[in-house]
């Protein structure tokens, strides 16, 4: 088995190169328990690997099965007796950690304020799942703490639960229910939707997607269970999908799950939806900085991503396997904002992209057992029309329940997990080129070496990014009519990498820096049916930039990563009569994530510890900070960090490990709400959970400087650079970006 370093094992399951889906007929899998008429993507990679000391993931790799059916017994005989030889091998989720009294919620009433997420409302459980929490002691309470928290100032005027369902052998089995609206008596402004997760045994964490009439509405991880009974609790708000929920529709459940021997849990699912009617309107979901205050607020939805074969089949598409190649349709003359929501991760090779090699050092530690996912630490997700650059967005580093070591996240998940949240694409300034026919949107996501002019050989990306994308419109039925032009476009982008890889020393030093900058102005004249007309010159501009450094040394058993990313997206709109400002709105998100691994040699004197453990130690700090402004008046800041620290053994007897994790969260908004939660989780125990809100009005100062230690010498010593090689090295990163790299290199 290969050693790795922020990377898992490839699903063997996921690995076959197969044209058609197989019908496995052992006493595990019967022809009806594969779906054989679903048709999916499968990855480019022919190798079978076992690469990490992280879990396995079947769930993100998302290479599905293909269609084709084994030709003969013998071949499924062969294959069975190879999969289950190599699944002994590597060693599966941690089950041994000393058991301690679990976090519980603080009571079961039925309460919905900001500080219920700890809180399970068995008011919405499904019988049969409340049932199961009554049956048993205690289960492992598992919480999230969300990035965009909202308060809940009434109870719901209705509710009703949608699915509940136990995800077993499920893999390309998604679960297709109808989904009714409430009754036409009721009345509401607002949608949550809960999810609820009860899971007995050992598994790996999956993803969970839910779908409705072709739209992926909620993504999410699911708690990775240590061994033991464990339960989850999570709720999201869908108002900006309101229109959808206003009549019949197709919702479909996804979770693909595999159960064996030795992964026996399975997944008991609960979905349920809450509807409001609020008087007050809540804090804003600050990705789109509208203000939507009644359903007809919120806009029509156009899936950009449907599975052809129809409703019953997820509507997603995997990157790159699959090109992101859509038209768009003609949209009405009375639209007034145009939008895509692009939900898309990484996964198997690309679910911890920012710790990826160049492709010609991804090979430089194999010796030492170490390996490394190639195509580099940079990711960007670059959006087209017709060809033209229109915007850029850097994804969010994002780390699921099974990431790195899962005893960080064994109470208390990494924000965001549990919700992946759509990336919010603002196409209203080619509204124009869509009223007299159709354009091209194509979304890629490219590894920013490939997009500097000076690169002859494309590397591209891994598989696989889980990508789906609906269009959502906004229109005002009181225009008649309207006319205008796309006026300007302009994009630049500017690609550094710096990359040591001295021979016979054991070290490597990797940078990567990507500035992506995409401004349009178009002019826009809406006529209203009563013969007013109104008129705005528009000007959208896009900055996305990000600095990935990442150091190697002892032949890869010690590992450093330091991952920072800036982006903001500013619209304003002007009278180009009276050039009066109408709008200025403009969203920042910075977000920094600093790893460091270190593998630990087994004790040759210590007869209890096997030779072939795995065991290592590592140290995790993720900051997303987020904003929307309003005429520089900020509506909403958002500071969410995590640190924590872990130590963990990959055994074949079972894996063990302890670990700590502490979150910060803070939000401010415009009516002088603020909101604080601190929370610590020492292995499974959560040792506290403090929530502070008030009202009084509070302003956010936030600094990124980091203290200066050592100096350039050290840079020049310990990196072995001449002095071409440091000023090629300083013109790359700011002043406070070669103080991180000095902090990492004293660390190590």
């Amino acid at each position: 088995m290969k050693e790795g370093a922020l990377h898992r094992e490839w699903s063997l399951w996921n690995q076959l190169k197969l044209n058609k889906l197989n019908k496995l007929s052992n006493s595990n899998v019967t022809d009806d328990d594969v779906n054989d008429t679903i048709p999916v993507i499968s990855d480019t990679t022919n190798d079978i690997k076992y690469d990490s000391p992280y879990s396995y993931d079947e769930k993100k790799s998302s290479s599905l099965i293909k269609n084709n059916t084994f030709k003969t017994i013998r071949g499924l005989t062969v294959f069975l007796i190879l999969f289950w030889t190599i699944r002994n091998l590597i060693s599966y989720p941690f089950k041994d950690l000393q058991q301690t009294t679990p976090y519980h919620a603080k009571d079961n009433k039925l309460t919905f304020s900001m500080k219920n997420y700890q809180s399970i409302p068995m008011n919405f459980h499904l019988q049969s799942q409340s049932q199961s929490l009554k049956n048993v002691s205690s289960p492992h309470e598992v919480i999230d703490i969300p990035f965009s928290p909202y308060t809940n100032n009434s109870l719901p005027v209705y509710s009703h639960q949608l699915l509940n369902h136990s995800f077993g052998l499920s893999w390309n089995k998604p679960i297709l229910v109808k989904y009714s609206p409430p009754p036409s008596n009721i009345t509401y402004n607002r949608v949550i939707f809960t999810l609820d997760t009860l899971i007995d045994g050992v598994q790996y964490d999956r993803l969970i997607h839910i779908y409705l009439n072709n739209n992926e509405i909620w993504r999410s991880s699911t708690i990775e269970p240590s061994g033991k009974l464990s339960h989850s609790y999570t709720e999201k708000d869908m108002t900006m999908y309101s229109k959808l929920f206003q009549s019949e529709g197709d919702l479909l459940i996804q979770l693909d799950n595999i159960i064996t021997p030795k992964l026996t849990g399975k997944f008991n699912i609960t979905i349920s939806a809450l509807y409001f009617n609020e008087i007050e309107h809540p804090i804003k979901n600050i990705s789109g900085g509208r203000k939507n205050r009644t359903l007809a607020d919120h806009p029509d939805l156009i899936p950009l991503t449907p599975n052809k074969y129809g409703v019953q089949y997820p509507p997603i598409s995997y990157y790159p396997d699959t090109k992101l190649s859509i038209s768009l349709p003609e949209i009405n003359l009375n639209t007034t904002q145009l939008m895509v929501l692009l939900t898309t991760s990484g996964n198997a090779a690309e679910e911890f992209w920012y710790s990826n090699l160049m492709d010609q050092y991804k090979d430089s530690f194999l010796a030492n057992n170490r390996h490394f996912y190639g195509h580099g630490s940079c990711r960007i997700i670059n959006v087209f029309i017709n060809g033209i650059r229109v915007h850029s967005t850097i994804p969010k580093p994002y780390i699921f329940t099974g990431g790195i070591a899962p005893t960080l996240w064994n109470s208390i998940v990494s924000t965001g997990s549990f919700n992946i949240m759509p990336y919010h694409i603002d196409l209203t300034s080619i509204i124009p080129l869509l009223w007299d026919s159709s354009a091209e949107l194509e979304i890629e996501i490219s590894n920013c070496l490939d997009d500097d002019d000076k690169t002859i050989v494309k590397s591209s990306i891994g598989s696989n990014w889980i990508t789906s994308a609906s269009l959502a419109i906004w229109e005002d039925e009181n225009i008649d009519n309207s006319f205008g032009d796309l006026n300007i476009f302009d994009n630049s982008t500017e690609i550094k990498s710096f990359a040591i890889n001295p021979p016979f020393t054991g070290f490597l030093t990797q940078i990567i820096k990507a500035d992506y900058s995409n401004i349009l102005q178009s002019n826009i004249t809406h006529v209203y049916k009563n013969g007013s007309e109104i008129s705005n010159l528009r000007n959208y501009e896009n900055h996305s930039n990000e600095t990935s450094v990442i150091i190697i040394n002892k032949f890869g058993d010690n590992q450093s990563l330091i991952f920072a990313s800036k982006s903001n997206t500013t619209i304003n709109e002007i009278d180009p009569f009276s050039e009066d400002i109408l709008k200025d709105f403009t969203m920042l998100t910075n977000s920094a994530l600093a790893t460091s691994l270190k593998f630990t040699p087994p004790d040759d004197e210590d007869t209890m510890v096997d030779p072939d453990d795995i065991s290592f130690s590592t140290n995790v700090s993720l900051k997303i900070e987020s904003g929307a402004y309003e005429h520089f008046i900020p509506l909403v800041e958002i500071k969410s960090k995590e640190n924590g620290t872990a130590d963990f053994t990959i055994s074949k007897n079972g894996n063990y490990g302890t670990g700590s994790m502490l979150h910060n969260y803070t939000l401010s908004d415009i009516s002088g709400l603020k909101y604080n939660r601190i929370a610590l989780a020492e292995n499974d125990t959560i040792v506290y959970d403090n929530i502070t809100e008030s009202d009084s009005k509070a302003t956010i100062k936030t600094s990124n400087h980091l203290p200066c230690h050592g100096n350039n010498y050290l840079l020049i010593n310990e990196l072995g650079l001449s002095n071409e090689e440091f000023a090629e090295l300083e013109s790359i990163l700011s002043e406070d970006e070669l103080n991180y790299l000095i902090k990492a290199l004293i660390e190590n």
